[in-house]
């Protein structure tokens, strides 16, 4: 038996979902997440331009794209080709340092002042004033939850992530070296 029409397989023809149009893609697959040593899979496939790689030296597909899966962790995110390779336990991700967590760059150079230059934080009662006394000798009053400074490139510029008296502040509460607004310290 023959037909005019080309043959598409399945995985390239749209049906119809509740008066929705989609397509395989969007779909997702039986046995699309497991958990295996502490490890909680979520299984990607992603469609790839050109041909499928096959052991073999003829091209086995007819589309000008193919998909493939790998899986990946959501606890640490690490990613496998098959999730039979994931044989070691989890390992919980590692948590965020200071920097990361405020949203700091070391390349950026207020940052880096913060981190470098001779600047003392005190906090003298609980509330969002700390007083810093810089490497100038110069006092300003830092507002942690208002995120203001009392010093000139604060008060000309308004730089995005503050100024480094600012920045050194927030990186101390962070840290634990001072406490934060409420008298608590983190860590």
């Amino acid at each position: 038996m023959s037909t005019d029409r080309p043959i598409q397989s399945e995985t390239h023809r749209e049906r119809s979902t509740d008066d929705e149009f989609t397509n395989d893609r969007s779909q997702h697959y039986p046995g699309d997440t497991a958990r295996l040593n502490g490890h909680e899979l979520v299984a990607i496939d992603e469609w790839l331009p050109g041909k499928a790689p096959s052991p073999y030296d003829i091209d086995l597909t007819d589309s000008y794209e193919y998909r493939t899966r790998y899986w990946r962790c959501k606890n640490c995110g690490h990613e496998r080709n098959h999730r039979d390779e994931f044989t070691i336990a989890c390992e919980e991700p590692q948590p965020q340092t200071p920097l990361e967590a405020g949203g700091y760059s070391i390349d950026e150079p207020r940052t880096r002042r913060a981190l470098t230059e001779d600047i003392d934080v005190h906090f003298a009662q609980p509330g969002p004033i700390y007083k810093v006394i810089s490497e100038s000798e110069s006092t300003y009053k830092i507002d942690i939850e208002e995120e203001t400074c009392t010093c000139p490139d604060f008060e000309q510029r308004q730089p995005d992530g503050g100024c480094k008296h600012l920045r050194r502040v927030d990186l101390e509460i962070r840290t634990g070296l001072v406490p934060s607004p409420d008298g608590t310290f983190q860590r």
